[in-house]
């Protein structure tokens, strides 16, 4: 875990900075796309193959697929070294800074809500229309693959990024996804099919706002801290899905259509966030 912890900081970062501007924006897409599937693919997949043939069998193929990535990785030409810092503080000292950035903070905290309003709605949603789903044949990894097509929503990102620009994407993506969780908890228990398409919807919108954002901090950032800044979006991002088994606990009593309203709360809150402010200059 603490060594899978440290991948995505790294790989957002280094392809944030690598390129031209439509590799950037395209390089990011694919990446926003494997990281959001994975966490449903990564349920279907184990829930197939462990549930069948063991725990063991499930992890044999992903260690041989992470051994064989590390080796291409090792292979590939290094970056010219840089000259080292005088003390692990002054590599982290830059933080200051970017948490001072007006623009930088209303990234940071929508990226907070982001991912724990998606990990508190899809426990919300086992927790109280676990039993009602399975009565309609609707098992909680068939609910969530009914949202796979929208995790496609960074290839239309990167599309319409050169012409929107990031704060734009940033936008239209938390008012959809906002937009979404409004509709799941109007929906409720009452209209169960209905709140399955609104999770659609909502599962849409995050996937148009995680590159959106990163493709944000890459704009607004200092050039000479733009990695870091990139790095502790992601830190923060992945914060905000830890918590999100937290804020299922703390909204598990109240009902359905309540407990997905507090998190369409938040996360209009956070786009309200994100909306207000002076326009950022394009650095």
């Amino acid at each position: 875990g603490l060594a899978a912890a440290t991948f995505p900081p790294v790989v957002i970062a280094y392809l944030a900075e690598r390129g031209t501007s439509r590799q950037r924006v395209w390089s990011v897409a694919w990446m926003s796309t494997a990281f959001l599937s994975a966490g449903l693919l990564g349920q279907i997949y184990g829930a197939a193959v462990a549930g069948r043939w063991g725990l063991g069998s499930a992890l044999l193929p992903l260690a041989a697929v992470f051994a064989l990535t590390a080796w291409r990785l090792w292979t590939t030409p290094a970056d010219a070294a840089r000259a080292p810092a005088p003390s692990l503080l002054a590599d982290y000292r830059p933080i200051g800074r970017i948490l001072a950035n007006p623009h930088l903070r209303r990234v940071y905290g929508p990226a907070l809500l982001l991912l724990m309003c998606f990990v508190a709605f899809y426990m919300g949603l086992d927790a109280h229309l676990g039993p009602t789903l399975l009565a309609q044949g609707i098992t909680p990894l068939i609910a969530r693959e009914l949202a796979l097509p929208a995790f496609l929503a960074p290839f239309a990102v990167a599309l319409v990024m050169p012409r929107w620009g990031a704060e734009r994407v940033v936008k239209v993506g938390l008012v959809i996804a906002t937009c979404g969780l409004a509709l799941c908890a109007w929906a409720g228990d009452a209209h169960l099919y209905g709140l399955l398409v609104a999770s659609v919807v909502f599962v849409a919108g995050i996937g148009i706002s995680v590159p959106g954002l990163i493709a944000r901090v890459a704009t607004v950032a200092e050039a000479p801290v733009r990695g870091l800044a990139v790095a502790f979006y992601t830190f923060v991002l992945f914060v905000g899905a830890s918590l999100g088994p937290w804020l299922a606990q703390q909204t598990a009593q109240r009902p359905t259509g309540q407990a997905f309203l507090v998190l369409a709360v938040l996360l209009g809150a956070a786009t309200l966030y994100a909306m207000t402010g002076r326009r950022a200059i394009a650095a």
